[in-house]
């Protein structure tokens, strides 16, 4: 699953250039795509919140949740396994490059008192408490919990509990990755900028996304190179597209 990036920015320079709206160089082009992309991505957990939020029943709605779980569905990563560290931590998949973290879904342990249980997330504050009750605390033998840990710099990390103390050992996790990077790579003949297809990297979303990332991009390329009229043409056609898809 993956829309051409080539056949992307042709389209961009297509429309940009029309009537002389202003030219958005390759380097330009790879810094706007990346933005538009993860825009893009992001706007998928906005909208699926909305449909979720609506009351009833309604196929349409029904049909829209399912439409965007299915594009979702090519960033979830299942069963990675993390182990602890010497504190009993557990390291997280960076979250601050294409292709990280960006979402945790679910984490499991699995060992000899333990078949691929469910750890439920938890505060600290909130764990200690329940640890301090009695009832509780004999419930968090059979209910694993979690809080997740930084240390000041990018890294992210998870504890789990059970029982009295810390988790240590093996841990599974499921989670939505980021979208890879995207590039339109070239070399230049004649003073001219041509695409190179082997150092290229294609948009990692859902094909029907093409023409959103067209305008989507525009609209940026708009700002970047001062030409108010394009980025005002492509927000146009961007509000166009989406109230069509709501309909």
């Amino acid at each position: 699953m993956a829309v051409s990036v080539d056949t992307v920015y042709q389209r961009v320079l297509a429309l940009s250039n029309k009537e002389q709206r202003g030219y958005i160089t390759p380097q330009e082009f790879n810094l706007l795509a990346n933005q538009a992309q993860m825009g893009i991505f992001e706007e998928y957990f906005h909208h699926l919140n909305q449909y979720l939020r609506n009351p009833g029943n309604d196929s349409a709605y029904s049909d829209s949740v399912d439409y965007i779980e299915d594009k979702l569905s090519h960033f979830q990563m299942y069963n990675r396994v993390i182990s602890s560290d010497a504190e009993d931590n557990f390291e997280l998949p960076a979250n601050y490059i294409p292709g990280g973290l960006y979402r945790l879904t679910e984490v499991r342990i699995s060992n000899a008192a333990y078949d691929d249980v469910t750890c439920e997330q938890t505060t600290l504050k909130k764990y200690n408490q329940r640890r301090r009750a009695t009832f509780s605390a004999r419930s968090l033998d059979e209910h694993p919990t979690y809080i997740r840990i930084s240390y000041g710099d990018s890294r992210q990390f998870l504890r789990i509990f059970h029982g009295d103390g810390a988790y240590s050992g093996n841990a599974k996790i499921d989670y939505l990755r980021q979208p890879l990077k995207v590039e339109w790579d070239y070399v230049v003949v004649n003073e001219k900028a041509l695409y190179n297809a082997n150092g290229s990297s294609n948009f990692d979303l859902h094909p029907s996304e093409e023409t959103t990332l067209v305008y989507k991009i525009l609209e940026l390329g708009g700002v970047v190179i001062n030409k108010p009229a394009l980025a005002s043409y492509a927000k146009t056609e961007v509000m166009e597209q989406s109230n069509t898809e709501k309909q």
